[in-house]
């Protein structure tokens, strides 16, 4: 019981750091295209209408995508609105970090970006997977 405990509130926690300052379900919108400077290369989207965030949690929408940044190919996952879920298509893209990363600045599974869409709106996501 009390794993079960730690590992919702280590979950509920990577969810709320790549939040950044927004709360969960407010979208960034009238973003500055001159704050994100990270390339970011949509490769595929995958759409799971009920994903689990954390354990006794709202089911909320996500939207999972194969993305390559800086040359590597990620995972990346973040709650949408409908609205976005037809504007994240495969594709270039800009992104930006909230916050500063961790471990010398390596990409790590949990490190959230705001990737810019073509409404001026932020999509907020982060890694959940690292493959090769």
């Amino acid at each position: 019981m009390k794993r079960l405990f730690a590992l919702s509130i280590l979950l509920l926690c990577s969810i709320a750091s790549a939040q950044g300052k927004y709360r969960a379900g407010q979208y960034p919108v009238n973003q500055n295209p001159a704050n994100f400077t990270i390339k970011v290369h949509i490769t595929a989207t995958h759409f799971r209408p009920c994903a689990v965030l954390a354990v006794n949690t709202y089911c909320g929408e996500g939207l999972y995508a194969e993305a390559i940044l800086d040359g590597r190919k990620f995972e990346i996952f973040g709650g949408v609105e409908k609205h976005q879920a037809s504007l994240i298509l495969p594709g270039d893209y800009l992104a930006m970090l909230p916050k500063k990363p961790r471990y010398g600045g390596q990409a790590v599974v949990g490190q959230g970006y705001y990737v810019l869409l073509p409404d001026k709106s932020a999509w907020i996501c982060s890694i959940t997977g690292l493959s090769e």
